[in-house]
Parts: C-alpha cells; structure tokens; sequence
C-alpha cells in the first residue's frame, strides 16, 4: 500500500505540474525529465508514508513538489533564466496546487477508510500457540584463565620491536 500511495503522490503532483507548467508557457518538457521528476519525488515520499497524512502536511508536501518542479522545468526549458514565475505560471501553479491537494486528501482518507473495512472483514492472523518444551539457554562454562590474565592481555600491550 504504501508504494502505491507514493506513486500516486508522484505522478499526480509531478504530472499535473508539468500541465501547469506548460499551460503558462506553451510547451511540454521531454518526457525522461518529467518521469524522472515524478520517480524522484515518489521516492522522496516514501518516508511520509508510514501514517495517514493530514491536509496541512499534503498541502506543504504538494507546494514543495510544485516549486522544485517549476525551477527544475525553468532550469532545462528554453529561458534558464526565468526562474522566478509569470502571474500566468503561478496562477496555473495554483490551480494544479489546489487540484491535487483536493485529490489527495479524498484519496488519502478514502485508502485509509477501505483499509479499516477490509481489517474488519478479513480474517485476522492467529498467533502461534505457546511452546510446551522449556526454553535452553546455553550456559558459557567456566573460564579457563584468571580474570586477571584476560584483562592484562587486552589492556596492556607488549613493548618492543615487532618479532622478525
């Protein structure tokens, strides 16, 4: 489950940027940069994961995703020097924002509302019944040299040339 919520995390926030992005400006990166931006960012969503994610960390998460996108894109496009986005670009940047965070957060509780309800129907998974035979815990035997012996040859080192 949760490879699949990263890579819905992924393309959704990194595709629909890229229309965003292309929207304002009129023309579509190459698709290697794109599918590479939303593996990377898939990947980078793999530590979120672990827990159901509430509205404020989808939002920053998708804000976060749509920035990095739109430098990345602005640095490889056609005008490397654009960095900083049109009113037309952060409108569009805005919109695909509001878009995916609204997705993501029906998506997010809708996962997380089947899990439940496939927990309570499905079988549970039994434990595995005591042992009857004792534990054996091995025992180390007496030692054969004095505490004194082992301590002085692991603490003290020998002096001297090395032996030829």
């Amino acid at each position: 489950m949760r490879v699949a919520r990263c890579g819905v995390i992924g393309l959704s926030s990194g595709l629909l940027a890229v229309v965003a992005h292309a929207s304002a400006t009129g023309h579509l990166p190459g698709l290697p940069h794109v599918l590479a931006f939303a593996a990377a960012v898939a990947w980078a969503c793999g530590p979120l994961t672990d827990r159901r994610l509430e509205a404020a960390e989808i939002v920053g998460l998708v804000v976060t995703v749509q920035v990095t996108l739109h430098v990345f894109l602005a640095v490889l496009g056609r005008h490397p020097r654009e960095v900083v986005p049109s009113p037309s670009m952060l409108v569009a940047h805005a919109l695909v924002t509001a878009v995916v965070v609204g997705a993501l957060t029906g998506a997010e509780g809708a996962v997380f509302r089947l899990a439940a309800a496939l927990a309570s129907v499905l079988p549970r998974r039994f434990t595995p019944p005591p042992a009857f035979a004792p534990l054996r815990i091995p025992i180390a035997g007496p030692n054969e040299q004095p505490l004194s012996e082992a301590l002085r040859r692991r603490t003290v080192p020998r002096r001297g040339p090395p032996v030829l």
